[in-house]
């Protein structure tokens, strides 16, 4: 199947790891996601898992992940460094990957003022940047955040995206 794009807008809160939660919970309770098991959308079906121990506890969800936010595990603190694994190693052709540490699945990476302005032009960010942020979801199975500002400069909204699934 290949892995997916998901991506979703929350109400702005400064806990991001709160806003996570409650977003999985929203995910898991409406069904939005891929269930691996009769291998179609969970939404409208009965019989789905209702709680995150429920849907990994099959081998089929562990193996192929749901294609969505369920697929992670925890938002990185601040000033917490992602661990990507192997990297495009830009300065010499002839070395196509660098090792960086191992890799850290299941994560989501805050998007970095300095992203922001390297990719948007800004550091606060509104739903007017999400085209020009959505390459910073390059790598499978690690997600991202964003912080939207609504028109006055304050945050608005929460714009979680990424990939995964198999």
């Amino acid at each position: 199947m290949g892995a997916s794009g998901w991506e979703y807008y929350t109400d702005y809160q400064p806990d991001l790891s709160a806003a996570f939660a409650a977003l999985q919970r929203t995910v898991l309770d409406q069904g939005r996601y891929w269930w691996a098991v009769p291998g179609t959308s969970a939404a409208g079906r009965p019989d789905r898992p209702r709680t995150m121990d429920e849907l990994w506890n099959d081998e089929a969800v562990r193996e192929s992940g749901t294609h969505s936010i369920l697929d992670m595990d925890r938002v990185l603190d601040d000033g917490e460094e992602p661990r990507y694994g192997y990297l495009p190693y830009a300065d010499d052709p002839a070395i196509p990957f660098q090792r960086y540490g191992e890799p850290e699945y299941g994560v989501i990476v805050p998007v970095t003022p300095a992203e922001a302005q390297a990719t948007a032009g800004t550091e606060k960010l509104t739903r007017a940047h999400v085209e020009a942020i959505a390459d910073l979801a390059e790598y499978r199975w690690i997600g991202r955040v964003a912080v939207l500002h609504g028109a006055d400069g304050t945050p608005d909204e929460l714009y979680f995206f990424g990939f995964s699934g198999d």
